[in-house]
């Protein structure tokens, strides 16, 4: 696995990074049986991956989401294409929401019924892969170099252990500001980039009884513009020393970050009900125009693109801070949570181990590819050089200027970068200076004891 130095270094992504050529290559490993050994290469050895066969196979591909064909509509556009291509492969969809999968993954590992394929959180995921129950994929999805050199730069590292891989992101980490350009024109007000003119913001909408940021605190995985601002108080400063036990969280960097979540708090920047909102909540209050930002992240696009403020609607990565630390323009643009398979199922089942594989050539193919970014205006990690119809899918078009401007993107967002025992403990320390249930000192005191119990 790269190091973790290698991977707090903040990666300038360039213009155009999205937009590179698509190297053509088809949906992986054939599903036509192997006609003889000759076919594999003189002196070469199919892997379980290359033997497809036309028997019927089946699998569970379990998601972090409820419903998958509302809520992930591009994995299951994707999932409905590959089985009108593969019509002797049947993919179970899965849905659950993001808590209850990732405790019902942790159980199953535990008594070896693992769904055959399924997204897992980071930190978890790579504590599978040592304990053995992933499956390393690395024969078998590296073998096509073109398959291979399709993704964005890092992508297939981010679930790297010991030069195997053992899982692929399933999208990229984009987290942000949804912001209603419609309000702020409305109340003369130009869209902030500074932290004082986003308070300023702020106080006039609450002037004019609109919420400022709909944040759905109810749910503590609804920190994510936070991460954001946290790495513009150096986040990935000290975040290596707590890890070896040198540095602490209760740090003078990290006390400036959480007493700005208070300082929202304190300046109304949140609505006065913010403990009682989840995150569906908090999007309906800005779909219906009570709120002018909402805290959230890419996957909402086309949800925004088929509302009726898809014109209105911009995406920002949150306010600069004059006493920040460190680079400021700091956007977010990492690989996300991996897509894993089962090792059990690889051992004991070839067939639909290769079916899996097959599946997830497919999945990011240059097809596959198409039909989650052109399809359903989602952010792939694979390269995407497609048109985009800014008049048909105006958000989607403007989230991908965003996505192609020069504002650095650390190559792992920060609650992947912890210990996956601490991501929802990390999550909970923001959320709780958002609701008021800590000071910023006692969500720093929260994590150090949190961090003490791990070491």
């Amino acid at each position: 696995m790269k190091s973790r130095k290698q991977k707090r270094l903040l990666a300038i992504v360039l213009a155009g990074i999205m937009m590179f050529s698509l190297a053509g290559c088809g949906s992986g490993v054939s599903s036509e049986p192997v006609a003889d050994s000759d076919s594999a290469g003189a002196g070469e050895t199919s892997s379980p991956a290359q033997e497809t066969t036309d028997a019927q196979v089946s699998f569970v591909f379990a998601e972090h989401v409820a419903n998958v064909e509302e809520q992930s509509p591009a994995v299951y556009a994707v999932v409905q294409e590959y089985m009108k291509q593969h019509p002797n492969v049947t993919i179970t969809l899965q849905g659950t929401t993001t808590d209850e999968h990732i405790r019902n993954m942790k159980m199953a590992a535990q008594s070896n019924s693992l769904p055959e394929l399924f997204w897992m959180e980071q930190g978890g995921a790579v504590e599978m892969a040592n304990a053995g129950i992933l499956a390393d994929i690395t024969e078998d999805i590296t073998g096509d170099q073109a398959w291979v050199d399709n993704f964005l730069p890092g992508v297939l590292d981010s679930m790297k252990i010991d030069g195997k891989i053992y899982g692929i992101p399933c999208e990229l980490q984009s987290n942000g500001i949804w912001m209603n350009k419609a309000l702020f024109d409305e109340y003369g007000l130009e869209m902030p980039a500074t932290y004082e003119e986003f308070l300023n913001c702020a106080k006039v909408f609450n002037d004019n009884g609109i919420i400022p940021l709909a944040q759905g605190a109810k749910d503590t995985f609804t920190a994510w513009a936070f991460e954001n601002m946290h790495c513009r108080f150096g986040f990935f400063d000290h975040i290596d020393g707590i890890i070896e036990g040198s540095d602490q969280w209760n740090n003078p960097d990290y006390l400036k970050f959480y007493e700005k979540l208070e300082d929202m708090r304190n300046n109304n920047v949140f609505s006065p009900n913010v403990s009682n909102l989840n995150y569906a909540q908090s999007v309906e209050e800005f779909l219906a125009g009570e709120a002018a930002m909402l805290n959230s992240g890419v996957w909402d696009t086309k949800k925004f693109d088929q509302s009726d403020l898809a014109n209105d609607v911009y995406y920002w990565w949150g306010p600069t801070f004059s006493d920040g630390v460190g680079t400021q323009e700091v956007s977010m643009k990492a690989p996300a949570h991996p897509y894993v398979v089962s090792a059990k199922v690889k051992e004991e089942q070839p067939e639909v181990y290769a079916a899996i594989i097959d599946f997830l050539k497919f999945f990011y193919s240059e097809e596959g590819t198409t039909i989650i970014a052109r399809d359903n205006q989602s952010i792939p990690v694979t390269k995407y050089s497609g048109e985009i119809d800014s008049e048909k899918y105006p958000v989607f078009a403007r989230v991908m200027e965003r996505m192609n401007d020069d504002w650095a993107s650390p190559a792992v967002c920060p609650d992947m970068y912890i210990s996956g025992q601490l991501i929802n403990q990390y999550r909970e320390s923001m959320i709780g200076v958002v609701n008021g249930t800590y000071t910023p000192e006692e969500a720093l005191k929260f994590m150090d004891e949190q961090q003490s119990i791990i070491q």
